[in-house]
């Protein structure tokens, strides 16, 4: 089954391009030698489409709302259009107005169940099955507000922590590229005892997701996965995980 994957910066790309396994990647810039198989991710949160580069010779795009989703149309871009679990798909009605949209592939929406998934279908679906969910993308900067200035980086942002009243970390990134911040769950999803039912569920395709994580940490997870999924082998998960609402739901 194709395992595709979502990287936030170049370094996770690039030893990612070198892992076989990984059908796409799907990251801002293209990484040095995938053009065929690369995805170019859009933004969370799409404000001016100034800043918004959209490489034509991209084979696909990730579209994360509605707003870029028209721009795409506008410009007349020729790949696929990969819906990401921001354009909700809860049910069959809400896929179909997708595919009329232009959308190839959407993304399961990460609520959902698995008795709520089976009733759903996934075929012509992707499923997160690892990686860290965005609890909230905030207009607010976690790095001007600790340093009171702004700290524009656009190359490679911000990696901040929230410490929460319970004393547990939250990652944030701030993304200077379109001035926004990500606040991450503390630890990242992942459905690897779950591997079963979801291929059960049939889905177009499998997707991991990076955003902190080192190279050396991005290429150990990709390859525990890949030897998973496509070879069967199932070696012990290394890290803390939860398994979000796969099994019990959206209450």
């Amino acid at each position: 089954m194709d395992i595709n994957a979502v990287c936030e910066n170049s370094s996770q790309a690039e030893v990612l391009s070198e892992i076989e396994g990984i059908a796409q990647i799907y990251s801002y810039k293209c990484p040095s030698t995938i053009k065929n198989r690369w995805v170019q991710l859009l933004p969370y949160i799409f404000r001016d489409e100034e800043k918004v580069m959209l490489d034509m010779e991209a084979s696909g795009v990730l579209i994360r709302n509605y707003e870029e989703l028209e721009f795409v149309r506008e410009k007349g871009f020729g790949g696929n259009l990969i819906a990401d679990a921001g354009l909700y798909s809860f049910n069959s009605y809400s896929r179909e107005r997708l595919r009329k949209d232009g959308i190839k592939k959407d993304t399961v929406p990460l609520e959902l169940q698995y008795n709520e998934l089976r009733d759903r279908g996934a075929e012509g679906s992707e499923i997160i099955i690892y990686g860290r969910v965005p609890m909230m993308i905030s207009a607010n900067c976690l790095y001007l507000t600790q340093n009171r200035k702004c700290g524009k980086n656009i190359k490679r942002g911000h990696l901040m922590e929230l410490t929460d009243r319970k004393k547990t970390d939250f990652p944030v990134f701030a993304d200077c590229r379109y001035c926004y911040n990500i606040i991450y769950n503390s630890v990242p999803l992942s459905l690897h005892k779950d591997i079963d039912k979801i291929i059960s569920l049939k889905p177009a395709s499998l997707r991991l997701e990076f955003t902190t994580e080192s190279p050396e940490e991005t290429k150990e997870k990709a390859e525990f996965f890949i030897n998973l999924v496509n070879k069967n082998i199932r070696a012990e998960y290394n890290g803390a995980y939860t398994r979000g609402h796969f099994r019990k739901g959206v209450d």
